[in-house]
């Protein structure tokens, strides 16, 4: 959307877009609500007609062109900005979740890369949760469209890492994001991360306690969670809230 006030034009964009100027490189990042930046500088006026006025000259019919402004070529990205991303392996439960835990409508299904785009969905108190679609092994390097997904997850104040209790290998599954995230640099692997161990009403009690014990050496906020019981998401809400709270 384009308009004009005084002798400045705009285009409106949203929060979290990224403009690049194509030819120079100069890149510039909307953050903040509100935030105006100049991206190209325009051409200065011509002389009018007031300027050639003169007691010899009273009503002058002269003037003087004025100069061309700059011109670009932009590319404009569209960065996620939310308190807290999900993320983890395809089928993770990343998608049910967010359902579960906001009023979100992301689609659901039983087949690696259902989602391929985020969704976002507000917790209680006006958090915005980002469903990140599933990272794989290799995804740092592009595969899975894993650089398209992990641009999104730069912009996120937080990391809520689903396990899924149906895989055999826990520590391998958690081992497998993180080191995309480390691979892919821009400080993911800084950002506060809580475990949260998803489909909890597939195994029993003795495996969820060994997948804490597990990841409790990487992570010491470990919650978890089944979409098939209210309270348990009811808790899971709580306590993201209480956390991003702080």
């Amino acid at each position: 959307m384009q308009g004009r006030t005084g002798e400045d034009a705009y285009i409106d964009l949203p929060i979290g877009s990224i403009v690049t100027n194509e030819a120079s490189g100069r890149v510039i990042e909307l953050t903040e609500d509100g935030q105006i930046s100049k991206i190209l500088h325009g051409g200065r006026g011509g002389l009018g007609n007031e300027h050639f006025k003169a007691s010899t000259n009273i009503t002058p019919e002269q003037s003087t062109p004025g100069m061309e402004g700059e011109e670009a070529d932009f590319k404009v990205e569209l960065n996620l900005i939310a308190d807290a991303g999900l993320i983890g392996l395809p089928n993770a439960g990343k998608s049910s979740l967010l359902n579960s835990l906001t009023r979100a409508n992301a689609k659901v299904g039983a087949y690696a890369f259902t989602t391929l785009d985020p969704n976002l969905g507000a917790l209680a108190g006006g958090y915005i949760l980002a469903d990140i679609p599933g990272l794989i092994e290799g995804a740092a390097e592009g595969k899975g469209l894993g650089h398209k997904f992990l641009r999104h997850v730069k912009r996120t104040k937080m990391l809520l890492h689903l396990v899924s209790l149906e895989n055999e290998d826990i520590e391998g599954v958690y081992k497998t994001i993180r080191a995309e995230l480390e691979k892919y640099g821009n400080g993911l692997t800084e950002k506060k991360e809580v475990v949260v161990l998803s489909k909890t009403d597939l195994v029993g009690a003795d495996k969820v306690a060994e997948a804490r014990k597990i990841l409790s050496k990487y992570s010491p906020d470990i919650l978890e969670v089944t979409i098939l019981d209210d309270a348990s998401i009811k808790k899971l809400g709580d306590s993201v809230t209480q956390l991003l709270q702080k």
